[in-house]
């Protein structure tokens, strides 16, 4: 355990350096199901809320806020409910639709995370209500979970406002370890 530990911080401090083309340092972000190497959005903060890690605009608390990222997880694979990123995403837009009858849902154009080298699906949702009225989703496989990046905020005017920050947060992935997986995602 000892090992694991050390291991763990050795990688996470190798994951800080900046890299030669930068004088940022990257983030990793420690949640309750391992790391995560993605750098808080410029401008927002961490805070306490729902899912692995939750950020808030600084000087924002989170009952005033209009707009908020959090990221949250899924698992997938053969054994599980949704065998792929594209089952989970079908799946995850299924059960919105379900939840807000009068819901919208949009494909936008894939956001590209340049570490992974992958073009992460993403989608926005109008739910009609006023606690999470817009969402944008950014669905990024990471192996054998799908990590959904998300912003909700109650007007689309705080959204748009966002969009951005939002967008250079989910390009700034560069993976995850998992604890209990046995798994280094890069």
């Amino acid at each position: 355990m000892l090992a694991l530990a050390l291991a763990l911080t050795c990688i996470a401090q190798e994951k800080q350096k900046p890299d030669e083309s930068s004088s940022e340092m990257h983030q990793m972000i420690v949640t309750t199901q391992g790391f995560l190497a993605i750098d808080t959005p410029k401008g927002w903060v961490q805070s306490e809320g729902p899912g692995l890690a939750f950020f808030l605009p600084e000087g924002v608390d989170r009952n005033g806020a209009e707009v908020w990222i959090y990221i949250s997880g899924a698992p997938v694979g053969p054994n599980e409910e949704d065998r792929d990123a594209k089952a989970y995403i079908q799946s995850d837009i299924a059960g919105y639709k379900q939840h807000f009858k009068n819901g919208v849902v949009r494909e936008e154009e894939p956001i590209f995370i340049p570490q992974t080298k992958q073009q992460a699906p993403c989608y926005s949702f109008q739910s009609g209500e006023s606690h999470n009225a817009f969402e944008q989703v950014v669905y990024i496989d990471d192996g054998n979970r799908v990590l959904t990046l998300t912003i909700s905020a109650k007007n689309s005017a705080a959204l748009k406002r966002s969009l951005g920050s939002f967008h250079e947060f989910a390009q700034s992935y560069r993976g995850s370890i998992q604890m209990g997986s046995g798994d280094d995602k890069k």
